[in-house]
């Protein structure tokens, strides 16, 4: 998840059309059409966004039955402008592209890229194909011509859309997607709105509310498990998620609960940006620290931009694997500790190839007052047989069970001080405590101090 406060909201007005990306022409006519949409922002209400419509409607290596596809076409464009979001809007604004891999028997996932300034994460959606020949579509994206043509091209009709999360960047594209599908049945866990707390409706999203004790029309193929805390935090913020699990597969399906960073980008994600962000010279990201000398780290940019020019630019291979460090750094912790900026190896270690809680997640949303509920509700996850993640962001879907989810979620057991070693571990090759490194937590320890500090969380 990128660096977005937890209290997210806007009230913007989509002003459907087709824009040709790229000086593509098409024959097609282009209507421009005027929707209502109203999406849950932060501190605020902006007015924005822009969406095209058409006219007509396991194991850890490597993923099973694993394809993707880009459509690069003049009559399948990736115009979606989008300029919501609060304190900052959440890009791209002009363009999305999305790739669809198939990651086991009759289930996709369709990936697109999520920005702020010059940090990137994936984005994702996924369908599963249902015993009776339709899709199940669990947290729409962009719905640009490339999207719908890539869903279209399944030949499987939508029947459910379902949004598992009350955070901005997954329930943004509800309304606009499911306008597309106008026969499916949209269901959502509990949403919220600031500083109006709106009905769903208002913002263009038409649905069923998710409860735990109610079934579902596919709950003999998908169960789910719901997070909804008793107590709203601060500002009225919903943390509620549902999480799934698809039988056949044995697949645990989340939002934001869990996250997997893996040592290669997503494809989806931009490589030749990578590389910028790989490049300690000639670089926004660390112009910026230095120029306000973020924890000291000044003087260590400047010496490590004039050894860089002392031995010259480091190859492609080694410019992408230090920028995706970077940016996976920066999108998880927000403002890590300067040296691992500038050095990301041993930061980005202590977090990748692992399920982990994102520290954003811990430290903003489930580390107050809905710890206790968060944890009850990851034992609950355990309840299933579970063999295989699939989140929102990052990698997935990638195996996973009980003991993975249990080390994820233990920092938030009693007691447990997640950037302290634990009292007692067994040494490696043997599962090792997640902990987060404490200089890179302290952005993210002195935000949820002054939270706490307010009641908010």
């Amino acid at each position: 998840m990128l660096p977005q406060l937890p209290s997210h909201g806007t009230l913007p007005v989509a002003l459907s059309g087709r824009v040709p990306c790229n000086g593509a022409r098409s024959s097609r006519e282009w209507i421009p059409r005027v929707d209502p949409l109203v999406t849950a922002s932060g501190l605020g209400l902006l007015v924005g966004g822009l969406v095209s419509r058409h006219r007509s409607g396991p194991s850890r290596a490597s993923r099973a039955s694993v394809r993707s596809k880009v459509v690069r076409n003049a009559e399948m464009d990736r115009s979606y402008l989008n300029f919501t979001g609060f304190p900052f809007p959440l890009g791209p604004v002009f363009a999305r592209r999305t790739v669809r891999t198939q990651v086991g028997d009759g289930m996709w996932t369709f990936e697109q890229e999520q920005k702020l300034a010059n940090i990137a994460v994936n984005v994702r959606m996924t369908a599963i194909k249902l015993e009776d020949g339709s899709l199940w579509v669990h947290n729409p994206v962009a719905p640009t011509e490339e999207c719908n043509a890539l869903l279209r091209e399944l030949g499987l009709p939508v029947k459910y859309i379902v949004l598992g999360s009350a955070q901005y960047e997954h329930k943004i594209f509800v309304a606009p997607f499911a306008r597309r599908w106008p026969d499916a049945k949209v269901f959502t866990v509990q949403q919220w709105s600031w500083p109006l707390d709106l009905p769903s409706a208002l913002y263009g999203i038409f649905g069923t509310e998710l409860k735990d004790d109610e079934e579902t029309p596919w709950s003999a193929e998908i169960d789910k498990k719901l997070l909804c805390p008793k107590d709203r935090l601060g500002l009225g913020y919903s943390a509620s998620e549902c999480a799934f699990f698809h039988k056949r597969s044995k697949t645990l399906i989340c939002t934001d609960a869990l996250v997997y960073v893996p040592e290669e980008p997503p494809a989806v994600l931009d490589k030749e940006e990578l590389k910028g962000l790989g490049r300690t010279a000639n670089n926004f990201i660390l112009d910026l620290v230095a120029f306000v000398n973020w924890r000291g780290s000044g003087d260590r940019i400047r010496n490590a931009i004039a050894e860089e020019a002392k031995g010259g630019s480091p190859n492609d291979e080694a410019l992408l694997r230090k920028g995706w460090q970077r940016d996976a750094l920066l999108s998880l912790y927000f403002g890590p500790d300067g040296g691992s900026i500038v050095e990301p190896s041993q930061a980005f270690r202590s977090i990748a190839g692992r399920w982990i809680v994102g520290p954003v997640c811990y430290s903003l949303v489930y580390g107050g007052k809905i710890r206790d509920e968060v944890k009850e509700w990851s034992e609950r996850l355990c309840e299933w047989d579970v063999q295989q993640i699939l989140p929102g962001h990052f990698a997935g879907p990638v195996g996973g069970n009980q003991d993975d989810i249990r080390r994820a979620f233990e920092v938030l057991g009693e007691n447990v001080e997640a950037t302290e070693p634990p009292e007692f571990a067994l040494p490696w090759p043997f599962p090792q405590a997640v902990r987060y490194p404490a200089e890179d937590l302290k952005l993210l320890t002195d935000i949820k101090a002054v939270l706490r500090t307010l009641n908010v969380i």
